[in-house]
């Protein structure tokens, strides 16, 4: 059953969230300005192409957008939502949002992620009656794809980083799959880390000893109805995410619900808040910084040490539910 989200929390528009932050929307389109190679550095230009002075200038060299980048817009105001992008070069698109707007997004996520916990059984149990679904079935690879991200906290994965090498979830390939008595996964992950990642759930790993051994490219594909092979796709995933546990939620959910978990379950075993954040950033492959700002609910770094005990000593197990999770759930929802 689909879980109720506050409607506020539902949107991620930025034309929506801007104003949220004290900050005005504008779109990445032309006028805009931007910059030109001069010497070793940049100048910039206004969109009629007259040099930008100090104080402007002093906030687009702030941004520190990369010199490789490419095609890159400046926004002309101070408080747009969106301060800057371009192409890197790799080809993708980049983004530098206003620092107001990206800590209202996160509060926003953290608030969301509140309400996760309670769409867990339900996912689970999504994921453990797919992995019984026939060979070949969409419903065994989407189902397979989510009990990974679950169990390994991967993130969801996409075509261009995995043409640059780098791996998600739905674009594992068969010789990511090291079986030599238990399943585990090695890959290049989005950071550039190389990791190693066990697969403990014996049903899981099963079913994915199964798909490494097919001949596909994808880990995990499947036969439509015209006996065509397909890739699960991020779209694919998320559809499922959102008819099972409601539109607020996606893939990216279980990585910011399982590092508040992991940090959580380190403050149980009387680790300190600094300790339980490098705890996640291990199991995440991430710096501290970004698994303190991004993965770690602020209420597992605040919550004095009797409150973290109070909630662990009244938690238990359950068939989908791990002790850390049920933890999680009363805490977030004091």
């Amino acid at each position: 059953m689909a879980v109720r989200v506050p409607r506020d929390l539902l949107t991620r528009d930025p034309a929506v969230i801007a104003p949220l932050a004290g900050l005005r929307y504008l779109p990445p389109e032309p006028p805009g300005w931007t910059r030109r190679r001069r010497g070793r550095g940049f100048s910039f230009v206004d969109e009629h192409g007259t040099t930008i002075t100090s104080p402007d200038r002093d906030r687009l060299v702030d941004l520190a957008v990369p010199p490789a980048w490419e095609d890159v817009w400046f926004a002309p105001i101070a408080d747009g939502y969106l301060q800057a992008t371009g192409v890197d070069d790799a080809g993708r698109k980049q983004y530098r949002y206003h620092d107001d707007y990206r800590a209202v997004c996160e509060a926003r996520k953290f608030d969301r992620i509140r309400y996760f916990g309670r769409a867990l059984p339900a996912l689970r149990t999504y994921i453990e009656q797919s992995l019984a679904a026939p060979p070949g079935s969409k419903r065994l690879a989407v189902g397979a794809v989510l009990g990974v991200i679950d169990a390994a906290l991967l993130r969801i994965g996409n075509e261009q980083s995995a043409e640059d090498g780098h791996h998600g979830a739905t674009t594992l390939a068969a010789d990511h799959v090291d079986d030599d008595g238990h399943v585990v996964l090695e890959y290049v992950a989005k950071s550039g880390k190389h990791r190693s990642v066990v697969i403990d759930d014996e049903q899981l790993g099963d079913v994915m000893r199964s798909l490494a051994d097919a001949d596909d490219e994808r880990l995990f594909s499947y036969t439509d109805a015209d006996g065509d092979v397909r890739n699960v796709t991020a779209i694919d995933v998320n559809a499922v995410i959102a008819d099972v546990a409601g539109p607020a939620f996606s893939a990216k959910d279980f990585r910011t619900w399982g590092g508040s978990r992991t940090a959580l379950e380190a403050r149980a075993d009387g680790l300190s808040s600094i300790a339980s954040i490098d705890a996640t950033a291990e199991a995440l492959g991430n710096t501290r910084t970004v698994a303190r700002n991004s993965y770690v609910h602020p209420d597992v770094l605040d919550a004095p040490d009797d409150e973290i005990d109070r909630v662990w000593r009244a938690s238990r197990r359950s068939s989908t539910m791990s002790r850390g999770d049920s933890a999680l759930v009363k805490l977030l929802g004091r």
